[in-house]
């Protein structure tokens, strides 16, 4: 390793969690060199996010540096940013060291423009005059990808797709050159294609000035990729840390292995067993959709249809901005198209999208799950809510006791501890939080469900389990999936049929096995080229080590 940029040593953090501390970190060592990206892999809640939030100083409400240090080392000397604060920190904080955190969804200020606030570090840190700034902004979106940049700086966080969001996080991280960029889970909410130009502008940034990375990542593929080192976190404790490459071929932990062994993959999936065609139960015919109005009008989707047959599912895949959550949002009947038609069975949805017995019919996991979650709320009433408003399945109301039963069991069910039904969900890590929307979409069994890159948060370990759930569940209950993702391996694993789209209209559809491994269309090709997959990743001999799933802590 070069001359080291960032030293933590013997780090331990805890949250207060009613009349408790929980410990989130327990004595964490790690060194990141200059010019090099460490990545940071493990389950949600093994405090990789606690980790970045406690070098910048950003520590949610109730979390505090029990020990340790946080050497910085710059020019002047070494700075230990476990003990500033205040001004000190805040001069440190984004001219310095710059956090890209892993929820656009929440971390954009939802009445600023995307311009003032890619320009807020530059205005905090008196950059240059405005003029200057407001150039600086334009050039920052462009180097990020963003089509048209002064037309998204003018434009407000709702706007923009996720992705689109997540690379406006992006540009205001990197506004300043920082020598040390913390990117938590920074490419989770991208597609494959921008999320190979990220990655590529962030290696770029290292070539240019030597900043260092400490990646955050759930990826193993996008870890082995991109990182000089890896560091395996579990439980608030490192599992192992070395070279990314003797990390991975030859794991010293059982925990890495069972990693590597839960991670999806396009080759290594055996295709799902062939159905002999049926009528779809999900017809999407002719779908277009604008928003805005005039000439500010944008078509999201243009004319797309696809039919899913009952029990079976579709996957709907393409770039940020591509119309699928439009789609995914307009089958689950929460607005009505432009033009076109949906009907599930014998149901028109969009006549009957405003009826309450359609939440019985069809229900909706959506891309953010911090901001689908009532803050006020605690787990176990954000799960219980869809039978307390509907009823059970079967239409009964349901007693105190048994509803309390069914909660404990769809908490089970996601991989959830059984305590968590009494957090808040800002106690719990985005993949939780995740868990918890999927739990609530599930329990009130519904024959359809929508789910909009609901895997996209979770560890490898948790996504695989709930892959599985979701499959369990599908076979039990009959379920029907229209799955809404950009993570192509995942596809491979869940998917009967794809539909993929490019700025809104449909360029190919046919069964998972045709558009993942004999793709027709040059822009499938695309798609697939930009998947990170190392070839030395697959052939991982993973030192002989037994990767017998693990309980979930």
């Amino acid at each position: 390793m070069t001359e080291p940029l960032l030293t933590i040593d013997d780090l331990a953090v805890s949250y207060r969690a009613r009349r408790e501390r929980r410990t989130a970190l327990e004595g964490l060592s790690l060194e990141l060199g200059r010019g090099e990206v460490l990545a940071l892999v493990g389950e949600s809640g093994s405090g990789k996010s606690t980790t970045a939030q406690s070098i910048v100083g950003l520590l949610p409400e109730g979390g505090r540096i029990d020990r340790g240090s946080i050497a910085l080392r710059l020019a002047g000397g070494p700075i230990d940013l476990a003990r500033l604060e205040g001004r000190a920190l805040e001069d440190i904080r984004g001219r310095r060291v710059a956090l890209v955190p892993q929820d656009p969804g929440t971390s954009l200020n939802p009445v600023q423009t995307i311009g003032a606030s890619v320009a807020a570090p530059l205005r905090i840190h008196r950059w240059g005059r405005p003029e200057a700034i407001r150039r600086r902004v334009v050039e920052l979106l462009d180097r990020v990808g963003l089509d048209d940049p002064e037309r998204r700086a003018r434009q407000h966080p709702h706007e923009l797709s996720g992705g689109m969001r997540q690379r406006a996080l992006i540009a205001a991280a990197i506004a300043l050159e920082p020598e040390l960029i913390i990117a938590d889970e920074p490419t989770s909410a991208l597609d494959v294609t921008v999320q190979r130009r990220i990655l590529d502008l962030l290696d770029d940034l290292r070539g240019e000035l030597g900043s260092s990375v400490l990646l955050i990542t759930h990826d193993l593929a996008v870890a082995a990729e991109r990182a000089d080192a890896i560091a395996v976190l579990r439980g608030g404790r490192l599992e192992e840390a070395g070279p990314t490459r003797a990390v991975l071929e030859q794991p010293a932990s059982r925990y890495t292995a069972t990693l590597l062994a839960d991670a999806p993959a396009l080759a290594d999936e055996s295709p799902r067993a062939p159905r002999p065609p049926a009528e779809p139960f999900v017809v999407v015919e002719r779908l277009a959709h604008e928003y805005g109005r005039g000439a500010d009008a944008h078509r999201a989707v243009d004319d797309v249809g696809f039919g899913i047959e009952r029990g079976t599912t579709h996957a709907l895949v393409g770039e940020s901005g591509s119309g699928k959550t439009t789609i995914g949002r307009a089958v689950a009947g929460f607005h009505a198209p432009s033009a076109g038609g949906i009907r599930i069975g014998d149901r028109d949805v969009v006549a009957a999208r405003r009826d309450r017995s359609l939440r019985r019919v069809v229900q909706l996991v959506s891309q953010n799950p911090f901001a689908s979650l009532d803050p006020r709320r605690t787990v176990a009433q954000s799960i219980g809510e869809p039978l307390q408003n509907l009823g059970a399945p079967d239409g009964r109301r349901l007693d105190r006791r048994e509803l309390a039963s069914r909660v404990s069991a769809a908490i089970a069910h996601v991989a959830l501890p059984p305590d968590a039904g009494d957090r808040l969900p800002r106690e719990l890590s985005g993949g939780q939080r995740q868990r918890v929307a999927i739990a609530r979409a599930l329990i009130i069994e519904p024959a359809v469900v929508v789910l909009d890159e609901a895997v996209s948060a979770l560890d490898v370990t948790v996504q695989a389990q709930i892959l599985a759930l979701l499959e369990r569940l599908q076979g039990e209950l009959g379920l029907t999936y229209l799955f809404i993702t950009h993570d192509l391996a995942v596809v491979r694993r869940i998917a009967d049929t794809v539909t993929v789209l490019r700025q809104g209209r449909a360029v190919e559809t046919g069964t998972a096995e045709q558009v993942l491994l004999r793709p027709r269309h040059g822009y499938t090709r695309a798609l697939l080229d930009a998947v990170p997959s190392p070839d030395w990743l697959r052939t991982s001999s993973a030192a002989g080590i037994d990767p017998t799933p693990l309980e979930v802590a």
